[in-house]
């Protein structure tokens, strides 16, 4: 995944503003408050599409000296966050800028750690309710061999829970409480391409029509007796 991505992908899982989630954060990338402050002094400049701030603008806005400011933008390069790239100007010079594409990279990658933990927590506990679901149900505590099939469903054959949970309650309506009937009825629903809780449920109403419809008695249609024809006159 490229820097650009990486940022696109932290904005899109709900962040819509980069100094609000540093405000969060930046301790964690080893950032103090003064190097905060400083980059947000930076960034509220070139966002106007200012570049190159004075430093001595910054520096007064800030209320510290020039130098305190060049302090803390050397260490902030020591540490990887921020680096001066040269940029060529319309007249053809060049200036040097301050670039903190590596601050922005760090935090995007430090956004998507957190995601993955959150989501491997998620499924954690999910996995842990499914196995309780089914204890529930089965009156009894799973085997250890029970617990590796209903882990392969979920990491092998990418079983979702939904499915596993819908399989569940076909077995509860057919009095088959037993991982074997759900896996079959699982392996059924895969080779048919029903993943979702709709699709599923729509297929298990049609199986019923079809069923009942099969179930109707026929018809009989009664046969009238036959009454014989005579001739008056024979």
């Amino acid at each position: 995944m490229t820097d650009a991505s990486l940022l696109q992908h932290y904005l899109q899982a709900g962040e819509t503003n980069i100094s609000n989630l540093l405000l969060h954060h930046y301790k964690e990338l080893g950032m103090t408050t003064s190097q905060f402050v400083l980059y947000l002094q930076f960034k509220s400049y070139q966002d106007r599409g200012i570049m190159n701030p004075d430093v001595r603008t910054i520096a007064k806005n800030l209320g510290t000296k020039e130098r305190q400011v060049f302090e803390q933008l050397h260490q902030m390069m020591t540490n990887h966050l921020v680096e001066q790239k040269m940029r060529k100007m319309e007249d053809g010079k060049e200036d040097a800028i301050y670039d903190f594409s590596l601050l922005i990279n760090k935090l995007a990658l430090l956004n998507e750690n957190d995601q993955e933990e959150t989501i491997k927590v998620e499924n954690t506990n999910t996995r842990v309710e499914t196995f309780n679901q089914l204890e529930a149900e089965f009156g009894r505590p799973l085997s250890s061999m029970e617990l590796q099939i209903v882990n392969d469903w979920l990491d092998k054959d990418n079983y979702s829970v939904i499915m596993i949970k819908l399989a569940l309650r076909q077995a509860v309506m057919n009095s088959a409480l037993n991982l074997q009937y759900m896996d079959r009825i699982l392996q059924s629903w895969d080779r048919q391409g029903l993943r979702t809780e709709r699709d599923i449920n729509e297929h298990e109403k049609r199986f019923e029509q079809r069923k009942e419809a099969g179930q109707k008695p026929e018809k009989k249609t009664l046969k009238k007796p036959k009454i014989p024809i005579y001739k008056l006159g024979e």
